[in-house]
């Protein structure tokens, strides 16, 4: 009687314990692959929301391009313009040739980062005192170069945002 009841005792027990070895099979093997659904369905929302801001950012870095580009094709014809001024005809239309240029900077300026913003600033100011101090029809050298300096430290600033070589370029 004593070997059955051990018997009995040993099956049960090795029963209980192959059963609760299947359960606790299954229930990792459920539980793994809800967490791997998850972690799959995570995945694919954040590639989503990746390719999202990555359009948006996209957009953005184009227009801030755009609007570098336009900003400085505008300070190349204010520098040229403020080479050239002789008659008070000229004065006038720098002076509204600089307007315009303020005008579009400030629409654009949303776009620039805060040091190219002070430095196209500091080029928008230099030519106007050139205009201011060529009422005579003569344009001192000096701030003809102090706007070519400060043109050309705009310029820096934009070919590094660009990330444009400085030295792939001749000034």
């Amino acid at each position: 009687m004593t070997q059955d009841v051990l018997d009995s005792v040993l099956i049960t027990v090795g029963s209980n314990a192959i059963l609760l070895a299947v359960l606790g099979f299954l229930c990792r093997s459920i539980i793994n692959h809800l967490l791997t659904k998850d972690i799959n369905s995570y995945k694919a929302e954040l590639a989503v929301q990746n390719t999202r801001l990555q359009v948006s950012y996209g957009g953005i870095f184009e227009k801030q391009a755009n609007a570098i580009i336009e900003i400085y094709a505008s300070l190349l014809e204010l520098e040229l313009g403020g080479q050239s001024l002789r008659e008070a005809k000229q004065w006038n239309a720098y002076r509204d040739q600089i307007r315009g240029v303020v005008n579009q900077y400030h629409q654009l300026r949303v776009l620039l980062p805060e040091e190219l913003d002070k430095k196209v600033l500091e080029t928008l100011t230099s030519s106007h005192n050139i205009l201011t101090q060529s009422t005579d029809g003569h344009t001192p050298a000096e701030f003809t170069k102090n706007f070519e300096k400060a043109k050309d430290e705009a310029l820096k600033e934009m070919r590094k945002l660009l990330s444009v070589e400085a030295n792939s370029f001749v000034s």
